[in-house]
């Protein structure tokens, strides 16, 4: 018959990490905050038996390079080294937001000039990384010299690392025509990149005298020679939000193969004005969709990026950047991580104000060029800044395993690994490492923990009353206390857990199908949850 010699029958354990550590070996208990702290160490928490489990824990970091979770051979861990990231097994991802901070470089990336195109200012970057060439590119805005009028065209400049920058001899690679009359004859600015196949195609604001900014559309076979194609997103109607002008486009192709497009919408009055939303099926034909802010600074200026965490947001919030994040699902809905994620001012050059995000994921590392403003020379230029591990912040990760597969889940992405044979959880630490917080629920096989015979061997066992399908005999106890397991007749044969209290310290059962032994022995299986719950 089936035994189970725990201490914790029921369905729940609790420990709470302030008096002892209950189940868990290894590290120390921080019983003035009710933590359980492992330093440059392993905790772990036993579960003999397993087959499947899931569950939440909230571990820290303290100080040091790297904190774990392990099961088995599985091992997730976040490293703050200085390519600090997430991983588990072949998968890498960035540290999520709060766990990084952005170092901005000391010196400008591209000046103004030499070239007469953009000897006024450098501003309005756009990065992309072309994975069939293993080239970056950087497109950015240039203005006349101050002494001109400000006529502004795009430029490029070319990397093979994203450090050391080359200017295109053959800039600038969309040029305006200085005819006032013509859609894009005096500015075409603000860049935005995506790839679709082989098909480069750039947005951008063309602005038209007596009529203002648009969205306009040019195409190129290989980021170098483009084709202006003309406007793709007009004025609003009179009293729309875009009325006068539309600038600053952002484009994202999604999963499904829509095109998504925010980009900044001005009355006649305004220079600046809410965010707007436009969709497409092919990047040609768009479908506006309104204004998705109200404020004309939220999400002004937006550099986006598809990553691990959902869709990703740095803007223009005043002359800083905040961060905002969307899903797929619902890409109107943007929420706000934190008030200011870079400031202006760290060199002389950007004193004035930063602007123009665009973003990009190398490795595990974030990478993001902009403009500077500086009142020095009142001259704009290109700058660049990464993305530094800080440790110190919680991680909430939801932990699955279901006898073939371990996955961890954390601010929305899921890395897993193949996991065939677990026996439970640690904790490890390189450094200063702590868990706050555990709940998880996990079956497990019927185990003989050391009390009365769990399971009978005897194969002349044909006891018709027992329904236990994996009771196969042994008529005498062999492992507890003297104490007989199964010689009674069929008839007196209930099924009760025969338990031997000295031997492993559980209370007997009492028999019949209310006792914890019948339940326990019908359902073949043990489910718990351990969490910590604070104080107060």
């Amino acid at each position: 018959m089936l035994l189970l010699c725990f201490s914790a029958m029921a369905d729940t354990y609790e420990d709470d990490f302030r008096t002892d550590q209950g189940r868990w070996s290894g590290g120390f208990v921080a019983t003035t905050n009710g933590t359980l702290e492992v330093t440059d160490g392993v905790a772990e928490l036993p579960l003999p038996g397993v087959t499947s489990l899931s569950g939440r824990l909230l571990v820290r970091l303290r100080s040091g390079t790297r904190i774990a979770v392990g099961a088995g051979d599985a091992t997730w861990s976040a490293t703050y080294d200085a390519d600090g990231g997430v991983f588990l097994g072949e998968s890498a991802l960035p540290l999520p937001t709060g766990h990084y901070t952005w170092e901005p470089d000391a010196d400008p990336v591209i000046e103004p000039g030499p070239e007469y195109w953009d000897q006024g200012d450098a501003l309005h970057t756009e990065v992309f990384y072309d994975d069939a060439s293993a080239t970056w590119f950087l497109f950015w805005t240039g203005a006349h010299p101050r002494e001109s009028y400000g006529y502004r065209q795009i430029g490029l400049a070319t990397s093979p690392d994203g450090v050391t920058w080359t200017r295109y001899a053959g800039n600038p690679v969309l040029s305006i025509d200085y005819d006032r009359t013509t859609v894009d004859g005096i500015h075409v600015h603000m860049p935005t990149v995506v790839k679709s196949g082989s098909d480069w195609h750039m947005y951008y604001a063309c602005y038209q005298n007596n009529v203002g900014n648009r969205i306009c559309h040019a195409t190129s076979p290989d980021g170098y020679d483009w084709t202006p194609e003309g406007v793709v997103l007009d004025r609003g109607a009179d009293g729309a939000f875009d009325s006068g002008s539309l600038r600053m486009p952002d484009v994202l192709i999604g999963p499904d193969g829509t095109w998504h497009m925010l980009y900044n919408g001005t009355d006649p009055e305004g220079h600046y004005g809410p965010t707007g939303y436009a969709t497409s099926p092919d990047g040609w034909s768009w479908t506006k969709h309104g204004a998705i802010t109200a404020d004309e600074h939220r999400l002004q200026g937006g550099g986006m990026y598809d990553g691990p965490y959902g869709i990703e947001q740095w803007w223009n919030c005043d002359d800083v950047f905040c961060h905002s994040t969307a899903q797929w699902s619902d890409f109107t809905t943007w929420e706000d991580e934190s008030d200011v994620v870079l400031a202006k001012g760290w060199a002389w050059w950007n004193d004035g104000y930063i602007q123009a995000p665009s973003p990009w994921l190398v490795g595990t590392t974030w990478h993001m060029w902009f403009n500077g403003y500086t009142y020095t020379d009142t001259y704009e230029r290109l700058g660049h800044a990464r993305s530094v591990p800080v440790p110190d912040e919680m991680f909430t990760l939801d932990v699955a395993w279901d006898g073939a597969t371990f996955s961890v889940a954390q601010n929305g992405a899921i890395q897993s690994v193949a996991l065939a044979a677990m026996s439970g959880l640690r904790i490890e630490a390189d450094g200063e490492g702590e868990l706050e917080d555990i709940a998880i629920t996990w079956a497990s096989a019927p185990v003989d923990t050391g009390g009365d015979t769990a399971v009978d061997t005897d194969p002349a066992d044909t006891d018709p009353a027992d329904t236990d399908p994996t009771d196969t005999g042994a008529p005498t106890d062999t492992a507890g206390t003297g104490v007989a397991d199964e010689t009674a007749t069929p008839a007196e044969d209930t099924g009760e857990a025969k338990t031997s209290p000295a031997a492993c310290g559980c209370a007997a059962g009492t028999g019949g199908s209310g006792g914890a032994g019948g339940i326990l022995a019908a359902a073949a299986l043990l489910g718990a949850a351990v969490r910590r719950r604070r104080a107060g």
